[in-house]
């Protein structure tokens, strides 16, 4: 049966238009059955699923309705084939996005429950983006009728040759892939630079390490150079961070005796704070005879070494008023001068 051209353009119209739209409408059901069947699941696949289709179904959606719709078209073979294959293109390269997407949330999650890694590495992101693109970019050539053997003998002379330029990129990505592996540094610990800087792991990237400070700025350092420095990990083996705060008191006071208020006090402010860590047991502990007073440390544990600062502002804060309150001095320096006199009697 041959339809009019506008009769033929209509119908594509009305074709194409009507399957977006069932299949809007399709999705609308299905998007909602899965959340609603996520919700009484510990792992929600199918929420994962379509977290990484996003827009591209109706991506998906626009190239099924054009390939079917095409049909009522008045085109030649040739036109016909020619399009179909421009589809079945922008089909793999979209393919190739959702996959990369969904992959790379899979490992991330397996990653964060596996090895309680957090969720945001994007050298991970980085390696399966390209491995899938680049088998993807062989499928549309291979669509395109294009000899590959050349293609990946050219390709790796090239690499060969990018990968001698490019020395000091390589080795920041590899020492990257052993940072992520190796779990010694990981995105959210809290780390100290061998130079004295410290700050939050943010991010792991191909070439850098993201590192953000307290104070809100961002050291980037390459991740060669930070898998040959010396660095101090605040987060392992665990979160908690002991502190030791110095104290001095005065020779007068019985040693026992202030032992036990102070014991009786970190107990008290450890039930009540927030930040500090409530299973930790604190501790006195007498270092040397002073100057003008016993020196001493008090051993207390803080959940996140971030906190750490506030924890010791409020136990300070709070430990001067209980000082003064019991009696305990805190002496000042004391130094004893003695001036010797070697003039003769009669000149004095």
């Amino acid at each position: 049966m041959s339809f009019s051209l506008i009769d033929s353009l209509f119908i594509f119209l009305l074709l194409f238009f009507g399957i977006f739209i069932l299949g809007y409408l399709l999705e609308k059901i299905v998007y909602r059955y899965l959340v609603f069947i996520s919700q009484k699941r510990k792992w929600a696949w199918d929420k994962l699923l379509l977290g990484s289709i996003g827009k591209i179904y109706y991506i998906w959606l626009f190239l099924l309705a054009s390939h079917i719709s095409l049909v009522f078209l008045p085109i030649t073979d040739k036109y016909f084939a020619l399009i179909n294959k421009i589809l079945l293109i922008f089909f793999i390269l979209s393919l190739c996005l959702f996959l990369s997407r969904f992959i790379v949330n899979l490992i991330e999650i397996y990653l964060h429950q596996k090895t309680d890694l957090a969720p945001k590495v994007t050298l991970f992101e980085i390696i399966v983006k390209v491995i899938v693109f680049f088998i993807g970019f062989i499928l549309i050539l291979n669509i395109l009728n294009i000899n590959i053997l050349p293609f990946i003998t050219t390709l790796g002379i090239a690499g060969l040759a990018i990968g001698l330029a490019l020395r000091d990129t390589l080795e920041n990505f590899f020492a990257g892939i052993h940072l992520v592996l190796a779990k010694q540094i990981r995105p959210g610990d809290f780390i100290r630079l061998e130079n004295g800087l410290e700050g939050v792991v943010e991010d792991i990237t191909w070439r850098t390490t993201v590192i953000k400070q307290l104070q809100n700025n961002v050291i980037i350092i390459p991740n060669s150079k930070l898998a040959q420095s010396i660095i101090v990990n605040y987060h392992q083996p665990e979160n908690n961070q002991t502190l030791i705060i110095p104290l001095n008191i005065s020779y007068k006071h019985n040693l026992k005796e202030v032992e036990e208020l102070l014991l009786a006090f970190m107990n008290r402010f450890i039930k009540e704070h927030p930040l500090a860590n409530k299973d930790f047991a604190p501790a006195v502990r007498y270092s040397g005879f002073g100057d003008s007073g016993i020196n001493l440390n008090l051993l207390i544990q803080v959940k996140e070494p971030t906190d750490r600062f506030k924890l010791i502002h409020d136990f300070i804060m709070e430990l001067d008023d209980y000082l003064k309150k019991h009696d305990i001095e805190i002496p000042y320096p004391i130094r004893k001068v003695y001036i010797k006199n070697d003039r003769p009697d009669k000149e004095n």
